[in-house]
């Protein structure tokens, strides 16, 4: 009896420490991809010492490959072309931890000289700590997400959500696909064909009606025109985003904010079936 409750308790200790591993999802044994591992921070920044005082929130995540092996070349490098793409080649040869710190001291920075004299100010003028603006309190978050698409490629999705005392928030999503073989960033150029960009357009068109009949539940629009009396592609013309993913079942445009909507009505997020856009995509 003895020795089956040893055996019972070593079983529950192992299942627990595979669930407290670092941020890393587990390899495939069939292929052995690189592990997507994701580094976080959370910090809260206060003005001064203190009840109701204006703060900052902090919330940012990194996700990065690594390395199988010693061997491997190009995980290091994809994390170097990431890191270089979205936040400048002063963080080119900067570990994710140490790109997070950066950026946490960077947003500190900011905040406080956005708003610490202004604070100070109001203090000293009579201002009551119930009567602090809401806007005094900024908010940050970078959230990240690697994950295999289509066929030797590596999808890569940033969300830049930051309030900053404006009149709301804003939330950028920036979108990358990278060659699993080489580590290159792949351009419009290099995977759709310029000369079916109308075609492609037209798909991308059909999508957003469906999108925009199903957010509407009216199901009535049906052309460009009906599109434009809800507010949609007024200033502009329905064009190939850099934003976009190369997914297993399909191609996803994304469209931020204002990009051909105002502000209320959202981003968009339309996928297009490889059935339907493939021979318009460079092999």
């Amino acid at each position: 009896m003895e020795r089956r409750k040893l055996v019972l308790l070593s079983m529950m200790l192992c299942a627990t420490g595979c669930m407290v591993l670092p941020g890393c999802q587990p390899q495939k044994k069939a292929d052995m991809p690189p592990q997507v591992c994701t580094v976080s921070t959370d910090t809260i920044v206060y003005l001064q010492e203190g009840e109701n005082v204006p703060s900052c929130k902090i919330s940012l995540d990194i996700s990065y490959l690594q390395p199988i092996s010693e061997t491997d070349s190009i995980s290091p490098k994809i994390n170097t072309t990431v890191i270089k793409h979205f936040f400048g080649p002063q963080y080119e040869t900067a570990r994710p931890d140490e790109v997070l710190q950066a950026l946490t001291e960077n947003y500190i920075e900011n905040y406080k000289s956005d708003v610490k004299s202004l604070f100070e100010a109001d203090l000293h003028n009579g201002m009551k700590p119930d009567d602090v603006p809401a806007w005094y309190n900024y908010e940050y978050q970078l959230n990240t997400e690697m994950k295999e698409g289509r066929k030797g490629i590596w999808n890569y999705t940033l969300t830049d959500f930051r309030y900053t005392g404006g009149a709301h928030p804003n939330t950028e999503i920036t979108c990358l696909n990278v060659s699993q073989e080489t580590g290159k960033i792949l351009s419009e150029e290099d995977v759709f064909n310029v000369k079916d960009t109308a075609n492609i357009c037209k798909l991308i068109m059909n999508e957003l009606i469906k999108e925009v009949n199903k957010r509407t539940g009216i199901d009535t629009i049906t052309s460009l025109d009906g599109l434009q009396s809800m507010g949609i592609l007024l200033d502009t013309y329905l064009y190939i985003p850099a934003n976009f993913i190369l997914g297993k079942e399909g191609v996803t445009f994304y469209y931020n904010r204002y990009e051909i909507a105002p502000y209320s009505a959202g981003d968009f997020r339309l996928t297009v079936n490889y059935d339907d856009i493939q021979s318009y995509l460079k092999q």
